[in-house]
């Protein structure tokens, strides 16, 4: 008797499919709540990046990342205290990280793929750190960072900053509050017990036209999922374009910066609203025991970003 087996055919020629290569269209907005919105807003490497204040809060956006970091207003009535140095610090050495990436003298170019936001948030609070402790300078803050790379979506999250991501106008990823106690959100800081590593860490699978939305609490404890969510589609539903029998509808270009600036004002408007209305805030603080009615007025920092093609990538083989 013959046996015969059958040999697996393999084809050489074959190109191993690419990954898609993304990047974040990305818009932003903030209202401070004690003083007027301070802007410093800084070019970096080959692509547009930007750095701003809102109050205690701090944000960067860029095509391949974005933070948002907001300052413990708790340290505002102790002396040589100042949270809002402690975000923006954070922010600006997180933002010095990712340029690391794209300066092709640096070790760091050719780890482009391995970019890890936990790694970075802790570079970042490492140098704030030492920066704090040179200026005798004491507070706190949460942050939360993202990074884009291929598809993969890289959140690190510390705190109650907050990170969604929406396709086909539905959530397919919302972040958690990390929080010691009601209003005692996990913090980086000289006096704080929490530290980097113990931030959450994800990594969201993403897809061409996803909407991602960063944002300090300030956007969260006044607005719900659900309102964010139909402000959302309200700004998408503005940008469909109708099908017929020979195309499908389609959507065009959204405008992250609109959109942004939409859901700031929206989350303003509640907190500066004492009448009966009711908040996430107000949920939890009467959950817990506490009166609380209406908005709360607060820093308001939100980053809107659209997942798009990359069609610049610069070579990185050795």
């Amino acid at each position: 008797m013959i046996y015969s087996k059958t040999l697996p055919v393999v084809d050489f020629f074959a190109q191993a499919k690419s990954k898609p290569s993304y990047k974040l269209n990305h818009g932003a907005a903030g209202f401070a709540k004690r003083r007027p919105l301070q802007n410093n807003t800084t070019p970096h490497s080959r692509m547009v990046s930007m750095v701003s204040q809102v109050g205690e809060d701090a944000y960067f956006r860029r095509e391949d990342a974005i933070g948002v970091a907001d300052g413990i207003g708790g340290w505002s009535n102790t002396e040589g205290a100042d949270s809002a140095l402690y975000s923006t610090q954070l922010m600006h050495y997180a933002n010095a990280q990712m340029d690391r990436y794209e300066n092709i003298e640096d070790p760091y170019f050719f780890q482009y793929g391995d970019a890890n936001p936990v790694d970075i948030l802790h570079q970042s609070y490492e140098r704030s750190l030492e920066v704090a402790k040179k200026n005798n300078i004491l507070g706190a803050t949460t942050a939360c960072i993202a990074v884009l790379r291929n598809d993969d979506l890289r959140v690190a999250n510390i705190g109650d900053c907050g990170i969604s991501i929406i396709r086909n106008n539905h959530y397919v990823f919302r972040s958690e509050e990390q929080q010691h106690a009601f209003n005692f959100p996990y913090q980086l800081g000289i006096k704080s017990r929490d530290q980097p590593q113990h931030a959450q860490s994800f990594t969201v699978k993403v897809r061409k036209g996803d909407i991602v939305i960063m944002g300090s609490d300030g956007l969260y404890d006044n607005l719900f999922d659900k309102e964010i969510l139909d402000l959302v589609r309200n700004h998408v539903s503005s940008y469909t374009i109708p099908g017929n029998s020979r195309r499908p509808t389609r959507i065009g270009n959204l405008q992250p910066q609109i959109l942004a600036d939409v859901l700031a004002n929206a989350a303003k408007e509640i907190s500066e609203t004492n009448k009966m209305i009711d908040t996430p805030f107000q949920r939890r603080a009467i959950a817990e025991g506490h009166f609380f009615e209406g908005g709360k007025q607060d820093d308001i920092s939100v980053i809107v970003a659209v997942i798009n093609d990359c069609e610049d990538s610069p070579d990185r083989r050795l």
